[in-house]
């Protein structure tokens, strides 16, 4: 081997080292600062304490319920930003009376530990089990998962019951992504937190919506539409005609989104059970 060529070879595994070690660095990007209590109090959002025994302690946002059979959405966020950074969301999402619960990651907006996909996994399933703690029926809770958080509510729903499951800009796994990203690499057999939304897809037993941008930037309409594609029936897509990754919500999906839980609370009505 020449020197050159061994110098390229070298050059080739620091930078996939580099990959490798780094790669939940180069996934999560957390913010952890916390706004004042008296600016939430403006925002009409309730921080609320969210346990699992002693070991799992996180602060996530509550928008309560105007009307105790109200549709309650579980909210599970990007990979960016934390979710005090979504509550313009989860007030439009609330407009019409509807509970939101935007889930607090592990690393983000003051929570401590380290985001990874086990961590989200159990801080998805701890604030659904919240939820339930309340009182409220799991058929009033509709799971609404964005970007990376699509990957989380995809394994949620997969293990619990609810009356619908809204995936937004939606992936099929982290491992294609990152095989996207890095196409020089083996990346996706080297990636740590996979959320393997096409495996869970198939076990998923709710009505499913699915909303994407046509010219999403970051994961491909195509990536959705084969996640979509591989889901039960019954289910609803929503393209968003020349629509991108972080545009979604300034052309509208709010309303999508409120329409589908008005209508899915709805059929969950006794009313409507009993007819």
């Amino acid at each position: 081997m020449s020197t050159g060529i061994a110098i390229c070879v070298g050059i080739y595994l620091l930078l996939l080292l580099l990959v490798y070690v780094f790669q939940r660095q180069l996934l999560y990007f957390p913010d952890q600062s916390v706004p004042p209590q008296s600016h939430l109090d403006t925002m009409g959002v309730t921080t609320v304490e969210v346990r699992s025994g002693l070991d799992a302690v996180l602060q996530s946002l509550w928008i309560a319920p105007k009307a105790s059979d109200a549709p309650v959405l579980l909210f599970l966020h990007g990979n960016a930003g934390s979710h005090f950074d979504r509550i313009p969301v989860y007030q439009a999402l609330a407009r019409e009376g509807a509970a939101v619960l935007g889930v607090g990651y592990p690393g983000y907006g003051g929570n401590s530990r380290a985001p990874n996909e086990a961590e989200l996994y159990e801080a998805a399933q701890i604030n659904y089990d919240w939820l339930i703690q309340k009182g409220i029926n799991s058929q009033q809770i509709i799971i609404i998962g964005e970007s990376l958080g699509s990957g989380v509510a995809a394994h949620l729903a997969s293990q619990n019951e609810a009356a619908g499951l809204i995936m937004i800009a939606a992936h099929s796994g982290i491992d294609e992504m990152a095989q996207r990203q890095f196409p020089v690499f083996p990346a996706r057999w080297l990636v740590k937190d996979r959320y393997p939304s096409l495996e869970h897809i198939d076990h998923i037993n709710m009505p499913l919506f699915w909303i994407h941008g046509t010219k999403d930037e970051l994961i491909p309409f195509a990536v959705g539409q084969r996640l979509f594609d591989a889901a039960r029936e019954p289910k609803a897509a929503f393209p968003i005609k020349n629509g991108g990754h972080n545009d979604l919500w300034s052309r509208g999906i709010d309303g999508i989104i409120r329409d589908i839980s008005v209508r899915l609370a709805s059929s969950a009505s006794p009313t409507n059970s009993a007819s």
